[in-house]
């Protein structure tokens, strides 16, 4: 996606130095508050926000500033007022994102062993990644121009490993090659691989994702 240029800088308007007595008695009314102004900014941001997400959904992995004006109703030029380039933009996005799936990451797993439990993480892996699958492939496609947006695929990839980490007894994480199998295995990528290059619904990848780890955790006599 190509950045978008920053706006011309809008100069401030001068203030007269000092008010004419005349000026002063006409002007009894109160002055403007700026709380009509900024609220109209927030929803202008908004829908700039919205706009970029619904077209990343839609399929619309690299839209542009125009194809997001256009989507948000408004002008290229406000665009750029809100947000210098298309990063930013994404910088906003990634924080909702966050928002978004802290309550999926602090759901406490019931089951009994912990054997048990990694095959549970497994549902809330599918809720989290059926989720933001578009949000991640569309970093993926920029991730090159972008040091925000590929240090963010990295925290990703780090944040899945380290939910696995905190499911694995040690004599697990003492094997390195067990531990990145499974990391691979319950991957984002393995994920959007299942159910876009595969085309497998959510149940059915789900169950790739089941097997994948028990049969990881057999070979490796880790399975009871």
């Amino acid at each position: 996606m190509r950045a978008m240029k920053k706006s011309p800088t809008m100069r401030p308007a001068r203030t007269p130095a000092a008010a004419s007595p005349q000026m002063q008695a006409a002007d009894v009314t109160p002055a403007p508050t700026t709380d009509g102004r900024v609220h109209r900014s927030v929803v202008t941001r908004k829908k700039i926000v919205d706009a970029l997400t619904a077209l990343v959904y839609e399929g619309q992995l690299a839209p542009t500033a125009q194809q997001v004006a256009a989507r948000a109703d408004i002008g290229l030029r406000t665009v750029f007022r809100h947000f210098e380039d298309m990063d930013s933009l994404y910088r906003e996005i990634s924080m909702d994102l966050d928002a978004l799936v802290q309550p999926v990451l602090q759901v406490r797993l019931s089951a009994p062993t912990w054997q048990e439990r990694l095959l549970q993480s497994i549902e809330h892996r599918a809720e989290l990644f059926d989720r933001t699958a578009a949000m991640h492939l569309a970093a993926q496609v920029h991730r090159h121009e972008s040091a925000y947006l590929a240090d963010n695929v990295m925290d990703t990839a780090r944040l899945q490993r380290e939910l696995l980490k905190r499911l694995l007894p040690q004599q697990v994480l003492d094997n390195p090659t067990l531990l990145d199998a499974l990391d691979l295995v319950l991957s984002f990528e393995a994920w959007i691989r299942l159910r876009r290059e595969q085309s497998l619904n959510s149940a059915q990848a789900r169950e790739v994702m089941r097997l994948g780890v028990q049969a990881l955790l057999a070979m490796a006599g880790q399975a009871r």
